[in-house]
């Protein structure tokens, strides 16, 4: 996920994701985590694929550690994708399918009780530019350079449990293929960061040849959500995420004699206080924007007026057409202001990104009864949808999809995801295999044995 965000309250409903837990609430959760690795098999709802999770779980979790200590930034993924085409490739009934896939995979296991529908799952793996800062015995020490700049790479969203539970699941469904009809598409998907994988993957044909499923399923460790819990949202679930690059260009000169100049600095100030007021004064107050410009540069002196400024920031929004309305006033606001200034057309770069991910109600509905059996209804949250973006997003808008929240907090602090201490409780991996390997069984054909 490309910007992290904390669930914000719901009013109503469900409880949300941002309300702490009490003491026994965390005390239970963690406890049925444990359960779900020791309870005895005869005494689980669903005996086959809780033993097969069972029996996975360490080189899974071996998996994710390899992955940890060996990050890689967006569409650098090499060695990751060589690892996990290694590790999918010894599965037994996991076919690698040739593509221009970039650093990504795209694998199909089908199953041997007759026909069924094809269903997706995708999983990230690209790393942040963020030096680790956890003291894991398997913390990254991998450096590259972004941008001119030496930069830590570390797992900081997680995707390392991601692909590591995509790899448990592949190993729990090829050992119960002959259960079930249909077939499993595995998506491995390079770049998630920068919002550029799901498009690669899609412009290359992912879904072309008889493999465009009928649903897609994604998950994403949360921290806060705790061990053994999940959350969930049903329809617009992450932002449309878009941003903007003006160049504010004025007329330089003395800072004693602003009269003979025309400041850019004052105009770039004035755009930005305006812009807020985009989302204040102009977007309905029952929906949902965000304006932030993030990034200003201008002038080298105190004395001296420059001849532009850079301003650059980010859009953030739900619905498409808050999405234009927000787009127009932007470019209208900032084109106005440096009118009036008798300035010059100013410069304005507007790029459109990833758009927002709609989880669909219907789908969301049918793996809710898998999330509650696994973890118990106290433990299945509805989050309110967040600001942040993600570009499984890109999947939704080809096929129905639903991506929801693995629970990865500890108790005893806080994280944060896109942080150099973020340490995810990997006790989560074998649940992130039984709930995924369940909610795809349950959109397969089962044999009727």
């Amino acid at each position: 996920m490309r910007t992290a965000s904390s669930a914000s309250a719901a009013p109503s409903g469900p409880p949300s994701v941002r309300r702490r837990p009490s003491v026994a609430r965390v005390l239970r959760a963690a406890a049925l985590a444990a359960a779900l690795l020791a309870a005895p098999r005869e005494a689980r709802a669903e005996p086959a694929i809780p033993a097969l999770v069972d029996s996975f779980a360490a080189a899974t979790i071996e998996d994710r550690r390899w992955l940890h200590a060996h990050p890689e930034l967006s569409l650098r993924e090499h060695a990751t994708q060589a690892y996990v085409r290694e590790k999918l490739g010894s599965i037994p009934g996991i076919e690698i399918i040739p593509g221009e896939w970039g650093t990504g995979l795209v694998a199909l296991l089908r199953g041997g009780a007759g026909e069924g529908p094809v269903i997706g799952y995708r999983a990230d793996i690209d790393a942040l530019p963020i030096t680790e800062a956890t003291g894991l015995p398997f913390a990254s020490t991998a450096r590259d350079t972004l941008g001119g700049r030496d930069v830590g790479v570390m797992h900081a969203c997680g995707h390392d449990l991601h692909a590591a539970i995509l790899l448990g699941t592949a190993r729990v469904l090829s050992a119960a293929r002959d259960r079930f009809g249909g077939t499993v598409l595995f998506v491995v998907e390079p770049a998630e960061e920068i919002g550029a994988g799901a498009s690669l993957l899609l412009e290359a044909g992912v879904f072309e040849d008889g493999r465009k499923p009928e649903a897609i399923f994604a998950l994403h460790d949360h921290p806060t959500i705790l061990l053994g819990q999940a959350g969930y949202c049903p329809g617009r679930s992450a932002a449309n995420v878009d941003e903007f690059r003006v160049r504010v260009i004025g007329k330089g000169g003395h800072g004693a004699y602003p009269h003979r100049a025309i400041d850019p600095v004052v105009i770039a100030s004035e755009m930005i206080l305006a812009l807020q007021k985009i989302v204040s004064r102009e977007v309905d107050a029952a929906r949902q924007a965000v304006i932030t410009v993030g990034s200003i540069h201008g002038g080298s002196a105190t004395n001296v007026i420059p001849e532009s400024v850079e301003l650059r920031g980010t859009v953030r929004t739900l619905e498409p057409e808050v999405r234009r309305q927000v787009q127009d006033a932007v470019l209208r606001t900032i084109k106005g202001i440096a009118q009036a200034a008798g300035a010059p057309a100013p410069e304005i770069e507007y790029v459109l990104g990833t758009p927002s991910c709609f989880n669909d109600p219907v789908l969301v509905e049918s793996i809710l009864p898998v999330l509650r059996d696994v973890l118990g209804e106290e433990n299945v949250l509805r989050y309110e949808p967040a600001m942040g973006g993600e570009d499984f997003s890109f999947f939704q808008e080809a096929v129905p999809g639903v991506i929801f929240r693995l629970g990865v907090g500890r108790p005893e602090r806080e994280m944060s995801t896109h942080s150099p201490a973020f340490d995810p409780d990997e006790r989560a991996i074998p649940i992130g295999m039984r709930l995924m390997s369940e909610i795809l069984l349950a959109r397969l054909t089962l044999s009727q044995d």
